[in-house]
């Protein structure tokens, strides 16, 4: 369909974009409101995560439908769909609320007025990669406070957190941190130890496809490891292990750095342990699970009798979100404190594990 406005000719989209932008970009609550009700697709539960009753709801949907002269939902098993006008309309209800939030980001930047901030401590590669899945989102729900990012392996960041340097830390951790610490595990990591296809053991590895063959540890005693460093988790679970079975390995090259550690496994340099996301095929290399499996606690690390925040928790939260959807053939494993967190925030949230 075709309309004019101004004796300038548009289509369906654009007059909705025009009459949303011209009714809507002084009212940005409008536009939560909308967002709301595609998001939660019911509006008991929007009304409740916007803070207004039921009705209200219901009366402002049916007024801004009938001042557009289009309907934005449609009801299918009792959720709320939108209807292609519905898309076109929440399109730009998000536009407006981004344009709005990174304008209030831009002045609070400006005049450093946040109303609060945290700092989060993370591993180069998994804490930071973690980090930017949950970021986005957080920000949008909390776009006036400051979260400090603190880089580092994870010895320097429980350090940290002990000195209430951090609020939090992503990453990994052995038993005896869970008990040091609070940790809202989300899943569960092993390490596979990986050995050059020369070895005189790769012929008992499976077939890149199969399940990992499992094998002891105690067969590589006269074989050189490359090691991870001395500031990383992966090194006191391995040496754990390797002390447990009286082994005592020659090091021939060590470091903290994952990338580093794969390169020289693939070299042919020693055997060593890494995490399922480096273990590839066509590496030349073979790759076992060991006997029991070795494995360490993947979650959200914080201080021990300390309560979070409301920001902090929602945050910890979003982390448990973005493991969910993680690569993981472990998959997730949510302990009791992280469960409280899905509690909390679920029904507000519309996300509801299956686990």
């Amino acid at each position: 369909a075709m309309y004019t406005i101004s004796k300038i000719y548009v289509t369906t989209k654009e007059l909705i974009h025009y009459k949303l932008m011209m009714r809507c970009v002084m009212n940005t609550k409008a536009c939560e409101y909308i967002v709301a009700i595609a998001e939660k697709k019911n509006l008991s539960a929007a009304a409740a995560s916007l803070g207004i009753s039921q009705p209200t709801l219901s009366s402002f949907l049916s007024n801004t439908e009938r001042n557009l002269k289009q309907t934005l939902f449609t009801r299918q098993k009792k959720k709320f769909v939108p209807t292609p006008a519905g898309q076109i309309y929440l399109e730009a209800c998000r536009e407006i609320i981004q344009v709005k939030n990174q304008t209030y980001q831009s002045m609070l930047s400006l005049s450093s007025q946040y109303t609060d901030r945290f700092t989060v401590g993370v591993t180069p590669h998994r804490g930071s990669t973690v980090f930017s899945k949950a970021f986005a989102q957080f920000y949008r729900r909390y776009p006036n406070i400051y979260i400090d990012i603190k880089e580092g392996y994870l010895v320097s960041l429980l350090q940290a957190l002990d000195n209430h340097e951090t609020d939090l830390v992503l990453g990994s951790v052995t038993k005896e941190d869970m008990i040091t610490y609070n940790v809202m595990q989300n899943s569960i990591d092993e390490l596979y130890l990986c050995v050059p296809d020369f070895h005189p053991l790769a012929s008992l590895a499976s077939p890149p496809t199969a399940p990992k063959a499992q094998i002891n540890v105690e067969r590589f005693q006269d074989t050189p490891f490359v090691m991870w460093g001395p500031d990383t988790t992966n090194r006191k679970v391995v040496l754990g292990r390797l002390s447990e079975v009286g082994m005592k390995p020659t090091i021939v090259y060590e470091s903290n750095n994952v990338l580093l550690i794969d390169q020289m496994i693939q070299g042919g340099v020693g055997v060593g342990f890494l995490p399922d996301a480096y273990c590839r095929p066509n590496q030349h290399r073979v790759y076992f699970s060991l006997n029991p499996p070795l494995t360490c606690a993947i979650g959200t690390i914080y201080r021990k009798n300390e309560r979070l925040t409301r920001p902090q928790r929602y945050f910890a939260y979003l982390i448990a979100k973005a493991q969910m959807f993680s690569v993981n053939p472990w998959g997730v494993d949510f302990n009791e404190l992280t469960m409280e967190l899905v509690k909390e925030f679920e029904e507000e949230d519309g996300w509801i594990p299956d686990n």
